[in-house]
Parts: C-alpha cells; structure tokens; sequence
C-alpha cells in the first residue's frame, strides 16, 4: 500500500465510540421522533424489514402502494386526473405492476411544463419545494411532502448503512457547494449544528487546484473519517491526486459515490487511495436515491418499498422491459410522493438492467447491472447510431499515464472534440490508439484533440465526461 505510513494509520472500521453510539441510537432517534415528528426510524426498520423478503412479497408491497398512489392522484391531482381520462382508464384498471404501462410516460419536457397542475391541492400539500441541476440545460422545478421526505431518509440510511455508513461516525462531504442564494442566518445554523452533531465535515469540491486537493487530503488525514461521501468524478480526481502526491496516510475508508456514474478507471483509483470498499450509488433529485451496491458489489440495489423502477427498450413503435444486461431508458414512479406525482416519469438517464436473482448478499431487491449516465450523453455515430458515452471511458482506461482528465464534445455537425489534460507527453503511439478506437465506435465522425490545462466543472461541481451540443 504505497504512500502509508503504519505508525500513522486510521482505521474507519473500529468500534464505534461511545458519543456515536449514543447519538446513533438515542440522541437522533428521539430527536428525529419526539421533537421533529419525523417517521423517518419507523421507515428505516421497515425497509431493514422487507429487503430480504422474497421478490413476489416486495413486489405485493409495490403493488398495494401503487394502487393508493393512482387513486390518490386520480382524485386530487388534475393533471393526472385527466392523463387517466384521456387515456380511458380509471384507478380500478391499475391493480398490479403488470397494469403499470397502462399509463402514459411523463416525459422531463412534461414535468417542467406543468408544475401547477401536477400539484395536489388539498389533504397532501407539498410542502419542500427543490431544482434539479439542470446538466441537461433544462432545470426542473419539482416539490414533494413531509411523508415522502421520510422515506427518502429512511431510504438513504438504509442503503449508505450497507456502506458502512452510521449515524455519528465521522463522515467527510466531498461535495458541491450550493449555487442558490444563502438561507437564512437562523437555518444556516440548524444546518451547522446538525453537521456537528452528526461529525459531518463538508469541503466544497468544485475548485480542484493543486492546492484545494492538497487541503482536501490534509482534512481527510485530520478527521479520520469513517466514510467519505462524494461527486464521483471529484473524488476520483482527489483519489488519483493522493495516489501520484504519495499523500496516503489512512487505512481503509469506506467511499460511497454519488452524483454522477462510476466508471471502472475512477473506482481503481478510488481504492489505491482510499481501501477496497467503493460503493456506487445512483439518484436524482426528483426521487433521492434510486439504487445503492451493497457489500457483493454486484449492480446497485434498487429502493423497491420506495419506488417503481422501469428500464425500457424500444421495441417497433413502442417499448418494453429490458433484459438483463440491456441498456434503456429509466423510468420511475415515485409510490410515497403525494405532493407531487411522479408516476412513469422517464428522467433522462440510461442504464442496465441487473439479474433479478437473489444477491449474494441475501438482499431481494431488484438490482440495476450499472448506469450509463444520461441519454442526454449518448453519442451518435456518422449514420446516427446510437453510441454510449461510456466508450471514452474504455478507450482512455489503458491511458492513464498519459492523459489524466478527458472530456468529449459532441457538436451539432457531429464531429467530436476530445479536450485532454496529460499526465505526460502525448505520444504518437497514445494518438494512434485514440484514434483507432475512435474509428472502431464511431465510424466516420471527425475526431479532433485538444491539449488543455484545465476542463471547467459545472457550478454545482460536476464534470461532465461525455457532452452533446
């Protein structure tokens, strides 16, 4: 283990100290519970309850969810009351999962235009009220009630707990600062207390100079964390930067990736500096959390007592369930959002159906194999085929040592730019390979490189891999 130095080690995985055990067990619960009147344990022991129930039992609990949601929204929310008349079906029609592609998909272009209507007006009012990022150019306003904030924590606990993850224990937020404008003086200190209470030390990732990695990996030596929560892309850029700094003074940290896919080079990384356990996880804003790994590392675990989630093939005219191992669209039905329905609502992401068998983990729930990213990202090739984004990923995986960051622009004409940052000279045996692989995914599309110091995150601090004008 380059760059450790063994009088210096941390372990995540020790027992838990006496302070976190008590405000993981008592502190927070009556706080969440008694003070808050927050349901959020009650949902947490349910879900802990049923992810090993077998799949018929869970998919029962979809259905009984679902049937409430369509009645719900058929009876307070106008715009799905009429979705459902003009589609000639009444609540009753939708019994099972199997009754599901009955209704019509609400595409992005959909929830943008109606967030009036989609609204319910009376019994569940949403009362939090968020934006997506908008990576696609289009930001979303969407808003959701109390009952479906408990789920949506109940969901996150579970799922980052297989993790490792645990209320209490410290934990290092390697994460994009908010672009909105500040909250008030009084909620920036809930916030802040919270963050104290619980040890959660949050570094913005979004500059990512020399320096600021140097000073991230400065805290991470400081806290000893148990967990490191991040962008996928900046932890992997902070990863490769301790790595090639032998800066790595730590035994294993667990790291959950958030925000954005992991693809097989950035985990590699991940773990040369921060130990084996790296968790993807995948999620919008629209639903949180959609699908976590757990321990087997073997597709992410869908959050099926929460949500619906279809991957859907074009098939003719119309579309259909994938199989195991194809890529399609995502599609989900939010079955606790009251608010503000979410039902078939096609976000703009692709990925890969898992096997619907049993994990060695013991755990039921339908798993997704991996998430190619958004469709928004989906390359075309001279005739117009479709060409995942990921095959950038591929070719520059075997490039390490010559080029240390990519990105892919797609333009309205077709043509690719490839802007690099090199880890050395780019030889022409590098130029050779980018060029012969190129040819090989994307037959007759004009590839040009470009040498930069530096590829721009988004203000929220992302980066985006692979973009299409």
């Amino acid at each position: 283990m380059s760059g450790v130095r063994p009088h210096a080690l941390s372990s995540s995985k020790g027992q838990m100290d006496s302070y976190g055990l008590l405000l993981e067990k008592v502190l927070y619960p009556v706080w969440e519970q008694s003070v808050r009147k927050r349901n959020t344990f009650d949902r947490l022991a349910f879900l802990r309850s049923t992810e090993r129930k077998s799949l018929d039992e869970l998919q029962a609990l979809q259905s009984g969810a679902l049937r409430r949601l369509i009645e719900h929204a058929y009876r307070e929310v106008p715009f799905y009351r009429a979705r459902l008349d003009a589609a000639a079906i009444v609540p009753s029609d939708i019994r099972t999962l199997f009754d599901l592609p009955r209704i019509p998909i609400l595409t992005r272009e959909e929830a943008r235009a109606t967030p009036e209507e989609r609204q319910s007006p009376f019994v569940h009012r949403a009362t939090i009220s968020k934006t997506t990022g908008g990576t696609t150019g289009q930001p979303l306003l969407f808003a959701y009630d109390e009952n479906s904030e408990h789920w949506r924590q109940a969901v996150k606990l579970r799922s980052y707990g297989w993790a490792g993850y645990r209320l209490g224990a410290r934990t290092f937020h390697y994460w994009g600062a908010p672009t909105r404008p500040l909250p008030p003086l009084t909620r920036r200190f809930k916030i802040a207390t919270d963050r104290f209470l619980k040890r959660e030390h949050y570094m913005d990732c979004t500059a990512r100079s020399d320096q600021d990695l140097r000073a991230a990996a400065r805290a991470i030596e400081r806290g000893k964390p148990r967990t490191i929560l991040c962008y996928t892309q900046a932890g992997a850029d902070l990863a490769r930067f301790i790595v090639a700094n032998d800066l790595r003074r730590w035994d294993s940290i667990a790291v959950l990736c958030c925000a954005e896919a992991l693809y097989a080079a950035d985990r590699e990384a991940l773990s040369a500096a921060f130990g084996e356990e790296v968790f993807e996880t995948y999620g919008c804003r629209e639903v949180m959390l959609v699908g976590s790994e757990c321990e087997a590392h073997d597709g992410l675990h869908t959050s099926m007592e929460n949500l619906i989630v279809e991957v859907l093939v074009k098939d003719g005219e119309g579309e259909r369930p994938a199989e195991p191992g194809e890529s399609g669209d995502v599609v989900l039905t939010d079955l606790h959002n009251y608010g503000m329905p979410f039902i078939r609502y096609k976000n703009g992401d692709v990925a890969v159906m898992g096997k619907s068998d049993r994990c060695s983990c013991g755990r039921t729930l339908l798993r997704l194999a991996r998430v190619d990213g958004r469709s928004a990202d989906t390359l075309r090739d001279a005739k117009g085929g479709r060409v995942s984004g990921l095959v950038f990923n591929l070719i520059f995986s075997v490039l390490a040592e010559s080029v240390r960051q990519f990105q892919a622009v797609q333009h309205k004409d077709g043509s690719i730019t490839l802007k690099l940052i090199p880890s050395s000279t780019i030889t022409d045996v590098v130029r050779n390979h980018i060029a012969k692989n190129c040819e090989k995914y994307l037959p007759g599309v004009p590839i040009r490189t470009e040498i930069v110091e530096e590829i721009p995150t988004s203000p929220s601090g992302k980066r985006q891999v692979v973009m299409v004008e």
